[in-house]
């Protein structure tokens, strides 16, 4: 029996992806295998987690905030080393509500996106863990509302936040969380325009329509809302004949890969 798109995907994510990753496929494939013993091997002792981009002992804010973003979306947000993510997170929020990089990696020359003191690397940060921390029941807590105070005070005359659009797709999940639909609608139009006026360009990659999308799916955004909608269309554009979607950074197929199939399971598209 010849294989589908789907299995093709599955296929590379199992030769090619972390064993996370691996064991995901496995489960989107009906295997029931339990979770692979070092699995969390990059989980430090603090509950943060390391950087793959740079080598640093130092637990990353931004890789923190993505993998507890993915395994929520992975449905292991009942997990032990969740925990110990979270305590990591209420540890090291500052007094004003905004999470940031610890300044000990500047010996690490850690990428742009991860720059300790950087305003706009605080801000998409901050509205991420934000997201995730909303996942995990959190929306009324002091701390979370704190933060979205610090977030939203440096919107710009235009309603925009500075840098990165991850900030503005994660607070749409966070509105949505906190059932402030007209907030959350005022930035997914603005992430409906960002698809837009980007999807041409070189540097756009499928990073750019994955990250979004899990946001939006931990958050339960329907699948049926035109942005959410426009999202899968573009992800579905941009799979490759041999099912596999294929990034411009290095070594994130399998990743991507298994996130987009993952993704179309969730919402059965």
């Amino acid at each position: 029996m010849s294989k589908t798109i789907l299995d093709k995907g599955l296929d590379y994510v199992l030769e090619n992806g972390t064993e996370l990753e691996k064991w995901n496929a496995k489960r989107l494939s009906n295997v029931n295998e339990e979770l692979p013993l070092n699995w969390a091997a990059k989980q430090n002792q603090d509950g943060g987690w390391n950087s793959k981009e740079f080598k640093s002992a130092v637990s990353n804010m931004g890789t923190t905030s993505v993998t507890l973003m993915r395994l929520i979306f992975f449905k292991l947000q009942d997990l032990y080393e969740i925990k110990k993510t979270v305590d990591f997170l209420w540890s090291s929020q500052q007094e004003d509500g905004r999470w940031g990089e610890n300044p000990d990696q500047y010996k690490d020359d850690p990428p742009e996106w991860n720059k300790p003191g950087d305003l706009k690397v605080e801000i998409w940060e901050t509205a991420n863990n934000l997201a995730s921390l909303s996942n995990l029941g959190y929306t009324k807590d002091s701390r979370v509302i704190r933060g979205i105070q610090w977030v939203e005070s440096h919107k710009t005359a235009s309603g925009q936040f500075p840098g990165y659009i991850h900030a503005t797709h994660a607070m749409a999940a966070v509105k949505f969380s906190q059932k402030d639909y007209k907030s959350s609608e005022r930035y997914m139009e603005q992430s409906y325009q960002f698809l837009h006026q980007t999807k041409y360009k070189d540097w756009f990659d499928v990073m750019d329509l994955t990250w979004p999308l899990i946001l939006w799916s931990n958050a339960q955004i329907s699948p049926k809302h035109p942005v959410v909608n426009s999202y899968f269309s573009e992800l579905i554009s941009k799979r490759s004949e041999d099912g596999i979607w294929k990034s411009i950074y290095p070594n994130c197929d399998a990743q991507y890969t298994i996130e987009a199939i993952s993704l179309l399971q969730n919402y059965k598209i």
